[in-house]
């Protein structure tokens, strides 16, 4: 089977069934049940990578002879239905429930255990293919690792694919397409990289898809939150990070017209002030994201949301408004992340013996150019 931290099933090259692979049974569907592992919050949340990284290493490890097929945790959003839509496959089956030991597994698209299924501690995990930071997956046995720092796992997957000599047909290409499409916001994002850019064009071909009509619908697709509540859109793309000793969830809502949402702002506050209760965390960022104009709106939820903002960069909440906006900010995983752990660190130390002593020593002879060093003390 193929996990991901919500995945999706399609048409696959070759029926499910039971493959002894490397001392494992590969294939088939996962088994709910097992025991209950205590992995903090699981979002059920799919975004368009997951499922489209999920259903292209299916077609990969078939066409290596290795039954297998994908599934989905949840719900798709919008931009992920259009692009089954319009790549021509079919929504997948849902998998619920936690999984038996020994359950095999393959993962992409992320190696945060807190992201997977209930039980994934104890399946057998055959591979991984990511393009995350570590985060504390682990596994009893060896196993096949490809991570990488491209912009999205199915860039990853058709690098994989061009090395094995594998040519996708149409609706993988797509796939491909559509992963590398959504987590860069067509090129847009920091995680870029010139390898993306290329592979999207040399895929937009084989899946006979223009690449910037593909990525506009994609775009008009994933604006299309009216219909979700307040809740939801929190939900829509988040996951909870332990930074600075505190758990935090961390909201991200991608969209070409972020006046809709910033207009239910007070239920989005309420909505932050409940899931934080109901999660029992410390606190819950949330981040609207303007494609187009190529920055971020902060809504703070709370007092100490805002401090932690204020601190990762430098800025004012405005009180009156609720919010600040971060030009330049469009990822999570390469920007707010990165900012908000130096900000917990710097504070970290600072509260330290050790940094309390180095900003007394600071505060008491602040450095000056070209003064003359401190007689030695005897």
């Amino acid at each position: 089977a193929i996990l991901a931290p919500a995945a999706a099933a399609a048409t696959l090259p070759s029926p499910l069934g039971r493959n002894n692979v490397g001392g494992k049974d590969f294939g088939g569907a996962p088994s709910a049940g097992g025991g209950q592992d205590d992995l903090g919050l699981r979002d059920k949340a799919p975004d368009t990578d997951t499922v489209t990284s999920a259903l292209v290493y299916a077609w990969e490890l078939n066409e290596r002879k290795i039954p297998a097929a994908a599934y989905r945790l949840g719900e798709l959003n919008p931009e992920t239905a259009y692009v089954l839509k319009t790549v021509g496959v079919d929504q997948p089956p849902l998998l619920d429930g936690a999984l038996e030991p020994k359950t095999p597994v393959a993962v992409v698209d992320t190696n945060n255990p807190a992201e997977l299924p209930e039980g994934i501690v104890k399946a057998g995990i055959h591979s991984i293919v990511d393009h995350h930071k570590l985060s504390g997956l682990t596994n009893s046995e060896p196993l096949e690792i490809d991570m990488r720092p491209l912009c999205s796992a199915t860039s990853i997957l058709y690098a994989r694919a061009k090395a094995a000599n594998l040519t996708p047909p149409k609706h993988i290409a797509g796939l491909m397409l559509a992963g590398i499409l959504s987590d860069s916001l067509e090129f847009r994002s920091p995680t870029t990289t010139e390898v993306d850019k290329v592979h999207a064009q040399e895929l937009g071909k084989l899946a006979g898809l223009d690449v910037h009509t593909f990525a506009e619908g994609m775009l008009d697709a994933k604006a299309q939150v009216d219909h979700l509540t307040p809740m939801e859109l929190l939900k829509t793309d988040s996951k909870v990070f332990t930074i600075g000793g505190k758990k935090l969830r961390v909201s991200v809502l991608e969209t070409t017209k972020p006046a809709a949402p910033l207009g239910k702002q007070k239920a989005l506050v309420d909505a932050m002030k409940a899931l934080v209760a109901e999660e029992k965390i410390d606190d819950c960022l949330f981040f609207i994201v303007d494609i187009l104009k190529e920055g971020a709106t902060f809504v703070a939820g709370s007092d100490m949301a805002t401090k932690i903002v204020e601190s990762a960069w430098s800025v004012k909440v405005d009180k009156a408004s609720g919010t600040v906006y971060l030009p330049g900010v469009l990822s999570r995983k390469k920007q707010m992340i990165p900012m908000l752990e130096a900000a917990a660190g710097k504070s970290e130390l600072e509260r330290s013996p050790a940094g309390r002593l180095a900003a007394g020593w600071r505060q008491a002879r602040p450095y000056a150019p070209g003064a003359a060093p401190a007689a030695p003390c005897g």
